[in-house]
């Protein structure tokens, strides 16, 4: 299967507005949860969030080695949505819940609770995420199809970024704990519709789903060893993943203690979703124009001054922040496009090299990169908002202030152009994985 209709390019592509309702829910909203609502400490919510999303590192490999030897008429990939999504939903619901209990009780219930929805979103997630490869082996299709999910995955972060702290507002009543759950139990049971229209949508390649002997597990690991493409992928999301997170996780503190600006958390954050939105299609016709790999380095590189800007102006007004926000929103929309259509590619490349294909346990070890690295980076972060005196729901200190934009800026700079550096070194073209392709078909009928 090469060309997909537009049916089915929507049909997947509106899943990832499911999968950020939760993604950019827990990315927005819980660390903050954490310290301002449930009232723990940023070093102990920065525990909670790293062991979550560190116990990802285990399941993800896991999980994508798992789906990828399931054997179903329905597909390797399509079941585990089906039967996760309302599991999903309702785990999403109990991670904003504030159990009743103090100091050490409430610290590992609230550890509990992410683990079991950090395993619940596992199981839809990276299964969705494997289904890409499935659906085309072309990669100029790939690049149309990431667009439409990335599309769906930024119009679901817009949603989550914009309506969060209305919605919080509005059911809450001044009472964000009340608000919060309404918020999580909205976004979970549309999320529920949203992945079950995506289930019913696609459906998976199945023309060369013979009777496949599996590599070893010590075969894959070799095997992914050597595919150097995947590495310089995974390492530039690693290192890109690891240091923004420093500005979105952030972002919230700094609107609600630097700028007094609390009540227009919702225009900040939603401006700056929708900024990332309405860049999608721009990135994915520069991509198509001038490849993967330059696209990469244009639009890091817009980043990287944005970042700049935001570290060497002085920010007094809303307007000055939502301008500098838009401009990060607008350079960072190319990063999902690209990332999701370059790892299809590193697929190919390492089938090539090694002779085994294995795009889901590829997709565990890339989402395994993505969370291990915000595991370590929310425990970092944690201990840099301790370091500084941040105080939760206390007016902060100018020495907080300063430090907190510059955890937001300087650390996101450098893992930016660190990640430009690393994506200079990529070397798979249009061009090149066609003829990938065509030697792969030919070894395959020699």
């Amino acid at each position: 299967m090469n060309a997909l209709t537009n049916k089915q390019r929507i049909g997947y592509g509106i899943g990832d507005i499911a999968i950020c309702f939760y993604w950019s829910g827990v990315g927005l909203y819980l660390l903050y949860f954490y310290t301002d609502i449930v009232g723990i400490s940023p070093y102990l919510a920065g525990w909670i969030y790293a062991l979550g999303i560190a116990w990802d590192a285990i399941t993800d490999p896991f999980m994508g080695y798992l789906a990828e030897r399931t054997v179903s008429k329905k597909g390797k990939y399509r079941p585990f949505i089906f039967f996760g999504t309302v599991p999903l939903a309702l785990s999403f619901v109990l991670l904003f819940w504030i159990p009743p209990f103090t100091g050490f009780s409430l610290f590992l219930s609230l550890l509990i609770i992410n683990i079991l929805h950090r395993t619940c979103f596992t199981i839809v997630s990276v299964p969705y995420s494997s289904l890409t490869p499935r659906l085309s082996s072309d990669s100029e299709e790939r690049t149309k199809l990431t667009t439409a999910r990335m599309i769906g995955a930024s119009f679901g972060t817009l949603l989550m970024s914009s309506l969060g702290f209305p919605l919080i507002n509005y059911f809450g009543h001044n009472n964000e704990s009340v608000g919060i759950l309404y918020l999580s139990g909205i976004a979970g049971f549309f999320a529920v519709i949203i992945l079950y229209a995506t289930y019913f949508s696609v459906r998976e390649n199945s023309t060369q789903e013979e009777k496949i002997a599996y590599p070893s597990l010590k075969k894959l690991i070799l095997s992914v060893t050597k595919n150097y493409p995947f590495w310089i992928v995974f390492s530039s999301i690693l290192i890109l993943g690891s240091t923004t997170i420093m500005f979105n996780k952030n972002l919230i503190y700094y609107i609600k203690y630097a700028l007094d600006l609390h009540d227009y958390q919702g225009l900040v954050l939603g401006l700056s979703g929708l900024s990332s939105f309405a860049s999608i299609p721009f990135w994915s016709f520069i991509s198509l124009k001038l490849g993967k790999r330059n696209t990469w380095q244009i639009s890091m590189t817009l980043l990287l001054f944005a970042f700049m800007l935001f570290y060497f102006y002085q920010i007094n007004t809303l307007t000055e922040l939502i301008i500098i926000v838009c401009l990060i929103g607008l350079a960072s929309g190319a990063g999902g496009v690209l990332f999701w259509s370059m790892l299809p590619d590193t697929i190919e490349y390492g089938e090539w090299n090694s002779g085994i294909r294995s795009e889901s346990s590829l997709y565990g070890f890339m989402t395994f990169a993505q969370k291990s690295s915000i595991a370590v980076a929310a425990l970092i972060l944690g201990i840099l908002l301790t370091f500084i005196d941040f105080t939760p729901n206390e007016v902060q200190t100018t020495e907080t202030l300063n430090g907190l934009k510059n955890i937001m800026s300087i650390i996101p700079a450098l893992g930016i152009a660190f990640s430009i550096l690393l994506m200079y070194f990529y070397p798979i073209s249009s061009k090149y994985h066609k003829e990938l392709l065509l030697k792969i078909e030919a070894r395959k009928n020699g």
